[in-house]
């Protein structure tokens, strides 16, 4: 009966400790979102209004963008999963995978020609071109930081930005 306890108490002691790792990952994006926004804002010189609804926008795209490339990371896995050497991969499963990694591509590509559509709403094309190269410049040195903190190992480069 001791050790049951043991093990609960250890597995409470591990849940907290994660989700209070989980909030403070959560917390620190937060951080870097609002900075980069702000930073936006100054470079793009939005006024109050245009800030608001670019704030509203963006944060609104982000859940939905993360929610598609929660998917799509899932699907890669699956794929490397059914793709390990020495085990045959079910051809089923696999076709399934790559129609469902297209499909969660174009769903992003979506997501950028909505959010093209509605920044055009209220920011002119010179504030979206600064916005995609922002956001560009913004991803690149995401990139670099996690190569540096991986020792330089590669890592995939990002696809494209979906403004």
């Amino acid at each position: 009966m001791r050790t049951i306890g043991m093990v609960v108490l250890f597995a409470t002691a591990f849940s907290f400790a994660a989700m209070a790792q989980q909030n403070e990952r959560q917390r620190l994006r937060q951080q870097i979102v609002n900075r980069f926004m702000q930073n936006y804002r100054a470079q793009a010189g939005l006024t109050d209004q245009q800030f608001e609804r670019f704030r509203e926008i963006t944060m609104e795209s982000m859940r939905r963008r993360t929610a598609v490339q929660q998917r799509e990371r899932m699907f890669w896995r699956a794929l490397e999963a059914q793709m390990r050497p020495g085990i045959a991969a079910d051809q089923d499963s696999v076709s399934a995978l790559i129609d469902s990694l297209l499909v969660t591509q174009r769903q992003l590509g979506d997501l950028a020609a909505g959010d093209r559509q509605t920044y055009a709403e209220f920011l002119s094309p010179v504030q979206q071109a600064q916005l995609l190269l922002d956001m560009r410049r913004f991803l690149q040195r995401i990139e670099q930081i996690i190569r540096e903190r991986m020792g330089n190992r590669d890592i995939p480069r990002t696809r494209g930005v979906s403004g």
